[in-house]
């Protein structure tokens, strides 16, 4: 029989708490000979290795303030430096870490760096890039609570724990037994799957005696979504995958911040019923990301109540700032408005990528739109602690991204967050007043945050 290449091994030794089931013969750059086990974990490799990537980020760390912001490359330059078809014979992986610095570092936008200052901030922290070792480490595949009880019911201690350092009250909370909040992707991802529940939602309330699943393929090219054209794009993204329309209206600059007014959503709203069209949902900004506008949820309190508007707050970038006694006034408006809200853990929270924070009123709009399970699924009982979050969006495997979360928050305390956030909108301040005292530069909005408008000021 022709060899493999392959030596199985079935000898567990606990002392040293690895399993091997087989390994590859190798000859390093060195030109010694090793083998490379093909199990997911053996301590001594893991530590090993690990050991070098932690130096080899250190050294990146390090150096990340002399490095150009921005990678200066033409598309397909970078790809040129990778073969054409992938290794045939494994490669050691102080080698990898070289080729990292040699190959990809150069086309990185270092989004940590300094003197980053394009899209929005995106705040790592050395909890959130050491907790992300941890959860590859553990592999968890969490599908349903059963899969991995811990992961779901640290999901639900950190999504309440948020919720209450943000002001919400108590109907967003997973112990309310009503409402609750999930981890997702992105703030895109949030609002694609809140504009999908707005729509069926509304087509129950169209059609109350309909089937229940008719609501899922009844034709929704007379609903409507409404929201400022300060809106981040990914609003009327969402309202395409959902099949609504988007009817945008222009925001007004009022006291220095882009926003939107009641009297202009009731006059579209008024213009569209006129033409047979049935408004759905409304979309607020609480930090636009061009502008970052603020809509005051508390003015739209009664035209949702009275238009039974499902209301959508995007906070992705500002939403963090809740957290702070000085918007207090604002968190308790959009708890009491919002029928949803997002927020952004990568931005302005020190999480990193990807942490994004949704929160619903009523869990069961949710679920009534993901719910789907199959033979090989352990039954669901969907309580306070052990809810099927495979039921509340679009995917069926998650992340055990609430460790993420749990890490940063235990690491710094909401005391250390808080000081975060203020030092930021601080810093902006600084930049503010200096921006104000130069007759070349001029504010065309004004925010009480840490996003500036700059541009230079009119002059012959």
């Amino acid at each position: 029989m022709a060899s493999t290449g392959l030596s199985v091994l079935t000898e567990k030794d606990p002392q040293q708490h690895k399993l091997q089931l087989c390994s590859i013969p190798v000859t390093n750059v060195r030109g010694e000979h090793a083998t490379i086990p093909m199990t997911s974990v053996d301590r001594e490799t893991l530590q090993e290795l690990g050991q070098q990537t932690l130096d080899m980020l250190g050294k990146y760390v390090g150096h990340l303030s002399e490095l150009p912001v921005r990678a200066e490359r033409k598309p397909g330059e970078l790809a040129k430096q990778f073969p054409s078809s992938p290794p045939t014979t494994p490669t050691e992986f102080r080698r990898i870490l070289a080729k990292v610095e040699e190959h990809v570092l150069p086309g990185i936008t270092h989004w940590q760096h300094p003197r980053f200052m394009a899209y929005y901030p995106s705040s790592s922290s050395v909890p959130a890039i050491l907790s992300e070792t941890i959860i590859a480490a553990l592999g968890v595949v969490g599908l349903q609570w059963s899969a991995s009880p811990i992961a779901t019911e640290l999901e639900v201690v950190v999504m309440d724990w948020l919720a209450k350092m943000l002001g919400f009250d108590g109907a967003f909370l997973h112990r309310s037994g009503k409402g609750g909040g999930i981890l997702q992707n992105t703030a895109g991802e949030a609002i694609a799957n809140i504009m999908v529940c707005a729509r069926v939602r509304k087509q129950r309330e169209i059609n109350p005696d309909a089937a229940w699943e008719e609501a899922f393929y009844a034709d929704s090219s007379k609903l409507v979504v409404y929201m400022s054209n300060q809106t981040h794009f990914s609003g009327p993204k969402a309202c395409r995958v959902a099949g609504m329309r988007v009817h945008t209206i222009p925001a007004r600059l009022t006291d220095g911040n882009f926003r939107l007014h009641p009297a202009d959503l009731q006059a579209a709203i008024n213009s569209d019923r006129a033409a047979g069209l049935v408004p759905c949902a409304l979309q607020l900004n609480f930090g636009s990301t061009n502008t970052c506008g603020l809509d005051n949820a508390a003015e739209f309190e009664g035209i949702a109540a009275e238009e039974r508007l499902w209301v959508h707050v995007d906070a992705a970038y500002a939403g963090p700032a809740w957290a702070l006694e000085e918007f207090s006034a604002d968190a308790a408006a959009v708890s009491r408005v919002a029928t949803s809200v997002n927020v952004n853990g990568s931005k302005w929270f020190l999480c990193g990528f990807d942490s994004a924070f949704l929160w619903v009123r009523d869990r069961r709009l949710l679920i009534d739109v993901f719910a789907a399970s199959d033979d090989f699924m352990a039954p669901a009982e969907d309580g306070i602690y052990n809810p099927e979050f495979k039921d509340w969006s679009i995917p069926l495997g998650r992340r055990f991204r609430a460790l993420r979360i749990w890490t940063v928050i235990e690491y710094f305390g909401t005391d250390g967050i808080r000081s975060f956030l203020r030092a930021a909108i601080e810093q902006a301040q600084w930049l503010r007043d200096r921006v104000d005292a130069h007759p070349s530069f001029a504010q065309p909005v004004r925010t009480r945050l840490g996003m500036l408008c700059i541009r230079l000021a009119e002059s012959d």
